[in-house]
């Protein structure tokens, strides 16, 4: 993701790929919480360093020998922070991300998503229609992809004339959903990110 990982980044998803780069890791939506299992209690996400180590150790830790400046996780717990995601029925889904950003509104961002019953097909849908639905977003275009011998989507757009790109792809665990999110960056980046995180 975000990232700041995703703040609704369903709701504009390439809004959020830009936001997330800039702005690196935010504050919770709702009070934070140390165990990732426990109810939301009414917050429409929460977000904090080490929420969900279980998520948190699979993020990769440099892409091509660069730590990333950004690393939390969370969950996304309400309609509005699920946006199209809740559409599809999902009530809740936990994620983790690192970011690396550039200068200039540019950089790279990792994401892991995970809930019970999510696809590729899924989120690559949300993402998708969140860049079609976005005013400053054009130039849409998905396109299918492999990453680690796995079938992947990737999506290029352009949001104020600035390269926008999203690759998504299944993890090793049943409803996990990796996302490499760039901004403003070179195509040798999102591929250094892509293999960063590979396989997991």
């Amino acid at each position: 993701m975000s990232i700041r990982p995703p703040p609704p980044w369903l709701l504009a998803a390439w809004l959020v790929a830009s936001a997330i780069v800039v702005g690196g890791c935010a504050g919770l939506a709702g009070a934070p919480t140390t165990d990732p299992s426990s109810p939301c209690a009414g917050a429409e996400e929460q977000r904090a360093p080490g929420l969900d180590p279980e998520l948190e150790v699979l993020l990769p830790t440099a892409i091509a020998g660069e730590t990333p400046s950004n690393l939390d996780s969370g969950r996304y717990c309400s309609a509005k922070a699920l946006g199209l995601l809740a559409e599809a029925g999902f009530e809740e889904v936990r994620f983790a991300g690192a970011t690396w950003p550039g200068g200039d509104a540019s950089g790279v961002a990792i994401v892991i998503y995970r809930a019970p019953g999510l696809t590729l097909d899924a989120m690559a849908d949300a993402f998708a229609r969140g860049a079609d639905d976005a005013r400053s977003v054009n130039q849409v275009h998905t396109q299918a992809v492999e990453v680690a011998g796995r079938p992947a989507v990737r999506i290029d757009a352009a949001m104020r004339d600035d390269p926008q790109t999203v690759v998504l792809w299944p993890g090793a665990a049943p409803g996990t959903i990796n996302a490499v999110i760039g901004s403003n960056v070179e195509a040798g980046r999102i591929d250094a990110a892509v293999a960063a995180m590979g396989d997991r």
